[in-house]
């Protein structure tokens, strides 16, 4: 369901094929496909923006619609893969997702607004602490962790919520958005694997 999009001045690398534009097992070695949480795909601005808002923290559907607009949306893909034995909810997760725009103007735009989402508080809960964090080794590229504990959820929490430590990392290529988010119980996941999967994921999509 992607659409390869090439510039008029041919500089643009076409985009990779769709199963391609997610972190694989050589980006994360020892994960597998999560065949619970299957692959979503859009190829139009409803149904993306319908699909997708349920996946941020606290999207405003009708400026998510604008923004994306703007940047003349394409395409946009998520797939799901896990690290352990067997799923279950409590091993580290790796979330991907792809968003193709029109421009790389475009793309950053869209970037900026996919992190200004991650850095929101939690709708109706102070439980969880949100932080940025330096990406090296991925130019322009944005680092978010969300950190939920027990005892924060038994202080300021809701009754939905889960512990949870997350480290997202978004960047673009081309006239693409790429976010990697590695997330697991607190203390199943860290910085220096989130950096590690992120930067091979990265390095591959730009041939690096």
């Amino acid at each position: 369901m992607a659409v390869a999009l090439v510039a008029c001045s041919g500089d643009e690398p076409e985009p990779p094929p769709l199963a391609q534009r997610f972190v694989s097992a050589a980006d994360a070695p020892g994960s597998t496909i999560d065949t619970v949480e299957v692959r979503e795909t859009a190829d139009a601005i409803d149904p993306f923006v319908s699909l997708f808002s349920q996946h941020m923290v606290d999207a405003d559907r009708d400026e998510m619609t604008a923004v994306f607009t703007d940047a003349d949306f394409q395409s946009a893909g998520t797939e799901v893969r896990f690290i352990g034995e067997e799923h279950s909810p409590d091993e580290p997760h790796i979330f991907s997702s792809f968003y193709e725009l029109g421009s790389e103007d475009g793309a950053a735009s869209a970037l900026e607004w996919l992190m200004t989402d991650s850095t929101k508080p939690c709708p109706e809960s102070c439980a969880t602490v949100v932080s940025e964090f330096d990406v090296s080794g991925i130019p322009d590229g944005s680092g978010v962790r969300r950190l939920t504990t027990a005892e924060a959820i038994d202080a300021a929490g809701t009754d939905e919520q889960i512990p949870r430590d997350s480290y997202w990392v978004g960047f673009t290529v081309g006239s693409s958005v790429y976010t990697m988010e590695f997330a697991g119980p607190p203390g199943s996941v860290t910085v220096q694997e989130a950096q590690e999967i992120a930067g091979a994921y990265y390095d591959r999509l730009a041939g690096g």
